[in-house]
């Protein structure tokens, strides 16, 4: 049986237009041109057309596609192993590149989050945070905590990962900053050291050895840049004033 261009369109629903083109490159040949320059196609070129939009749903490009219909049988698996493994490659480095501007866009929006701006020495930043092998940050940590000590510690979020704990972290500090004026005694200052408090606890196990640890290590040295970001020498000095005010009178209270 025979079908003209415009009944394969009709029944595959790919437009005349692209079927045109297949035969300008030479892709998908009608079986028939009519005087008239009409085009027939057959039941075997429907069958080719079947094979071309399954490689194109694969990821192969007509060029691809073209090689591998004209392929001798003999080196045909040959060449399918080929395709098949250059696309999934290609897939994989794809997913890993979505991977890596996913945690870059997450990192930008907890910075966004804590600091209302995103400055371009912040994004280097990230960028160069997120290349660092995983092996040095675990050296780094084994060289001052324990196992049970480096366990509660890489339960910490994620700044690169969509973790809640990180957007409420942010939105704490970015109020501490805003508040940074008030006394340790005021209303707002004591509720914020109540919230770090309690954060603090949860987040290292009621450990506060460890929390006392952490925070020593991560405290700028006088000079140098931040360790964790937002987390400079103003504001930590300002949550060791408020909350140990908070602990004080707390203390005094239960006498």
């Amino acid at each position: 049986m025979m079908y003209s261009i415009g009944q394969l369109s009709k029944n595959t629903n790919i437009s005349i237009r692209t079927l045109r083109y297949y035969d300008e490159i030479g892709l998908l040949k009608p079986a028939k041109v009519a005087d008239s320059g009409y085009r027939y196609y057959s039941d075997e070129e429907i069958n080719v057309l079947q094979h071309i939009t399954a490689l194109k749903e694969l990821g192969f490009t007509l060029a691809s596609i073209k090689e591998m219909l004209i392929t001798d049988k003999n080196s045909h698996e040959q060449r399918w192993r080929e395709y098949l493994d250059f696309e999934l490659a290609t897939v994989q480095e794809e997913k890993k590149r979505l991977d890596e501007m996913e945690k870059l866009l997450q990192t930008a929006r907890f910075a966004i989050e804590m600091k209302g701006e995103i400055e371009a020495e912040d994004i280097f930043l990230f960028i160069k945070a997120l290349q660092s092998p995983s092996e040095i940050r675990d050296t780094f940590l084994a060289r001052y905590f324990s196992e049970h000590e480096m366990k509660i510690i890489k339960n910490l979020p994620d700044l690169s990962l969509n973790d809640p704990r990180s957007m409420a972290w942010a939105k704490l500090i970015r109020n501490v900053k805003e508040h940074l004026h008030e006394p340790p005694s005021s209303i707002i200052s004591q509720k914020l050291s109540e919230q770090i408090i309690e954060v603090s606890m949860e987040w290292f196990q009621q450990d506060e050895q460890l929390i006392a640890k952490y925070w020593s290590l991560i405290r700028p040295e006088e000079g140098m840049e931040t360790k964790v970001y937002g987390m400079d020498t103003e504001v930590m000095d300002h949550i060791d004033r408020i909350v140990n005010y908070y602990l004080e009178h707390l203390e005094e209270g239960d006498k």
